[in-house]
């Protein structure tokens, strides 16, 4: 017999936080929301992400709920998803659907939010512009950025939607930015310039599979970020 986690939350990082909002609702539909893992997207030392599953195997077996994981659509972008962050999704995720009975994936792109990570995306772009540090980027990648609470509000109403379905969603911001146009609102509302240079990387595209949009103005972007830097 498995013995019962006493929390339906799993994580302690910003995301995980959001998610207490809906701790009643977690509670009573039974399920655990498992937002726990490695911080830094681009970490390149196996032995942390071997940590984090054996974690996650040691945590299956505490209990019968249903399994909520959070996982990362960068699992979608080409390029990136040769890198060991997302490789190491990978295998929590086949883990998951091998055997786990009841679970739900739910793949979300760049989080921005009110964190300390250094590593988001958008705290990284930040931190070296405020600061006048040079920024290498990629002019023909693109990325997924969405608010922590349109994110998390969201992710509630595919639970509630897939209640008896196990399968993976990739939860995207219908409109993707390239690096250069995330700047550039950096620049306006910082009204800063960046010290960037421009790349190409060669390896690049979107796997779109089981995709869930939202919609957002024009104006989406920039309003998310003046909400959590200005």
């Amino acid at each position: 017999m498995k013995r019962k986690v006493s929390t339906g939350i799993i994580g302690s990082g910003f995301i995980a936080k959001k998610f207490k909002k809906y701790s009643k609702f977690i509670k009573d539909n039974n399920i655990i929301i498992y937002a726990a893992g490695v911080s830094n997207s681009g970490e390149r030392k196996l032995s942390s992400f071997q940590k984090e599953r054996r974690k996650f195997k040691q945590f299956y077996k505490t209990t019968n709920k249903k399994i909520v994981y959070i996982s990362t659509c960068s699992i979608n972008d080409i390029s990136r998803s040769n890198r060991n962050y997302a490789k190491n999704k990978i295998q929590i995720e086949k883990f998951i659907q091998k055997n786990v009975k009841k679970y739900l994936i739910i793949r979300l792109p760049e989080i921005v939010g009110l964190n300390n990570n250094p590593y988001t995306l958008t705290n990284f772009f930040y931190n070296k512009i405020i600061n006048g540090l040079p920024l290498y980027i990629y002019k023909n990648v693109k990325r997924n950025l969405i608010d922590v609470d349109d994110a998390i509000y969201n992710c509630i109403k595919i639970i509630k939607k897939n209640t008896n379905k196990n399968i993976t969603i990739s939860l995207f911001n219908k409109k993707f930015y390239t690096p250069l146009v995330i700047i550039k609102c950096f620049e306006k509302i910082l009204e800063k310039k960046a010290n960037y240079n421009l790349k190409i990387i060669k390896r690049t595209g979107w796997i779109s599979r089981n995709n869930h949009y939202l919609k957002f103005n024009g104006k989406y972007l920039i309003k998310v970020l003046k909400k959590y830097y200005t």
